[in-house]
């Protein structure tokens, strides 16, 4: 397995980005791996490592690079710096938005056009948390570079603000895949089953799924949620999605 960093120069900067690859065999499929609001880190590099170990050339950018080269969060709970923690958590997370990311996303595939080992066709993005969001808008803005779209326990996917991912659904053709918990305060059913109306008004190629039994964070194994059962169901949805529309 090839695991390098490298640095996308943006508008805004240098973006430190893990490549992660098999050895043998490319050129391989493209995924583009959105990181969740804990940023990069060993739990969510395993994720991308086994994504590639099937076959893929992933790419995970660190999206809070206008602010870090790396960032730890510590517990945001039932610990004496719980408070500290997330007003950094909040503030790391303020300073994104769907627009900035997607702009990020571009460099990426501006990036990919010159890599032997990343196939040139559609390519995958695969968001958690907060960057179900950003993997949505990504997919309108560049709906003939992005084949598939998977986000898990995705936030802020209906809102009120006129940059709202509900918006652009209808200018998607990528295939989408949503799965959410079914215990979610950042994203409760009642705002699952008005996401899943309007993908469907939209004629929109979309799965949507509740994971039963479930909390946001289900798939990190650092996370107190993690659930194993729900974790290796995400792996069963997300690569038939991947074979299907990346090969």
């Amino acid at each position: 397995m090839s695991e390098t960093e490298v640095d996308l120069l943006t508008p805004d900067g240098a973006m430190n980005t893990v490549v992660i690859h098999p050895d043998e065999g490319g050129p391989f499929p493209v995924v583009l791996l959105l990181m969740d609001a804990n940023g990069i880190r060993e739990c969510l590099t395993d994720i991308a490592r086994r994504i590639a170990t099937v076959g893929y050339y992933v790419v995970m950018p660190n999206l809070f690079y206008r602010k870090a080269r790396s960032v730890h969060i510590g517990p945001t709970r039932n610990h004496p710096d719980a408070e500290a923690n997330l007003k950094k958590l909040q503030s790391y997370v303020g300073s994104l938005n769907n627009g900035l990311v997607a702009s990020d996303v571009g460099a990426v595939l501006d990036f990919l056009l010159e890599q032997e080992q990343g196939k040139s066709g559609p390519v995958g993005v695969v968001g958690y948390c907060m960057s179900g969001a950003f993997a949505m808008t990504s997919a309108a803005r560049y709906r003939d570079r992005i084949g598939c779209v998977a986000s898990y326990y995705g936030t802020r996917l209906v809102t009120d603000r006129e940059d709202s991912p509900h918006l652009v659904a209808k200018d998607i053709s990528a295939e989408m895949y949503f799965a959410f918990a079914e215990h979610d305060h950042y994203v409760p059913l009642e705002t699952v089953d008005k996401f899943k109306s309007i993908l469907e008004a939209t004629g929109a190629r979309h799965r949507v799924e509740v994971y039963p039994g479930t909390d946001h964070g289900f798939v990190f194994a650092d996370r107190p949620t993690f659930n194993k059962a729900a974790s290796e169901k995400h792996w069963e949805r997300l690569f038939p999605l991947l074979l299907r529309t990346l090969g």
